[in-house]
């Protein structure tokens, strides 16, 4: 098993933005001290919910502080992309650092950020495919050009500067069996959403590995991470801070003026905002703390036993929530690092 954190930064009221950023970047380095070994990044646009409209250039930022600390996005939302350019800045980033990169990717789903870029959100489908076939293209080192539906080339090229292959990580976000399986056939690694049930995520790498050229690749899920001496005060902190997560996506994703009925590819976001409005309230949120890594150190550790046997090593622990103080997001991270990573990884040191 291996650990990251989500280190885009937090809102705080009254912080400015510099202030988030520079709280984020030393929080990076704080984690990684603790022996977490990627920092992960958010893309969102235009509101308070983790803003972090460039991910690379932020990459570039903590790479500079923390050159030996992995780096990745979960997700970067490639239709709001030029493919060439989104390829030219990760074979870019990847000489700024000398660890790995994992670049997740997606479609995105907020109304609100399709509508600033003036895309249509029901091509997102068909967009991220073009996309990642020329993104593919131009890691291949052959000189190449694609007219596609949405991207025309016009002459062919040879992507510089020649990206650190070896240390470059592809990865797409699944959310249902149909996209397992369509990122398999694409050649993607599977992220992962904690949004689901043991045997539905089961199911879904199921679907990846049969699809998938190269099936041992490693799965990654993002979890939200609440942990104290006893489960009780674990979830108490949940039903305390956990609902904000959902407030803050309430107005990030316009829940209430939004409306998905019609869009191609998003038949049921409506149902699914729907389950946000629900989660947003501290009395309905236990069916999805029952999913997250909430807990005592004991109970955490047999958590992640569950969704190992469900096929996921790598995690994403999810501790940015706004409204979560600053000082309880690094206690619990230090918390977990010594009571919890450190003894999952026994048996693979035992096992060597």
């Amino acid at each position: 098993m291996s650990f990251g954190f989500v280190a885009s930064p937090t809102y705080r009221n009254g912080a400015t933005d510099a202030e988030l950023y520079a709280e984020a970047s030393e929080d990076c380095t704080y984690t990684q001290s603790l022996g977490y070994d990627t920092a992960w990044f958010i893309e969102h646009h235009f509101s308070d919910y983790f803003p972090t409209p460039s991910p690379f250039v932020f990459m570039a930022a903590v790479a500079a502080r923390n050159p030996d600390l992995n780096l990745g996005t979960c997700a970067t939302v490639t239709p709001w992309y030029h493919p060439l350019r989104f390829a030219e800045e990760v074979a870019m980033l990847s000489h700024l650092t000398r660890a790995h990169l994992f670049i997740g990717m997606g479609r995105g789903s907020a109304p609100m950020e399709y509508e600033a870029y003036g895309i249509d959100q029901e091509f997102s489908r068909e967009m991220f495919a073009e996309h990642w076939q020329i993104v593919r293209s131009a890691f291949s080192g052959e000189r190449f050009s694609v007219q596609g539906q949405f991207t025309k080339m016009g002459r062919e090229v040879v992507l510089r500067p020649v990206p650190a292959r070896d240390r470059v990580h592809f990865l797409g976000a699944v959310s249902s069996q149909p996209t397992a399986r369509l990122m398999g056939e694409y050649g993607l690694l599977p992220l992962c959403s904690s949004a689901y049930p043991m045997h539905l995520q089961s199911q879904m790498l199921s679907e990846w590995r049969e699809a998938a050229a190269d099936p041992s690749g490693e799965a990654t899920a993002m979890v939200h991470l609440f942990i104290a001496d006893t489960d009780e005060e674990a979830q108490a902190l949940c039903r305390r801070y956990g609902p904000l997560h959902f407030q803050q996506q309430i107005v990030h994703y316009e829940i209430g003026r939004a409306n998905y009925d019609g869009i191609k590819g998003y038949e049921n976001f409506n149902r699914m905002m729907g389950t946000f409005k629900k989660l947003a309230d501290s009395t309905q949120i236990d069916s999805w703390m029952k999913l997250q890594l909430v807990g005592s150190p004991a109970t955490c550790r047999r958590i992640l036993d569950e969704y190992r046997a469900a096929g996921i090593t790598k995690f994403i622990l999810h501790t940015a929530t706004a409204g979560i103080p600053r000082s309880l997001r690094h206690e619990m991270l230090a918390r977990f690092a010594a009571e919890v990573m450190d003894k999952a990884a026994e048996p693979a040191r035992m096992a060597s």
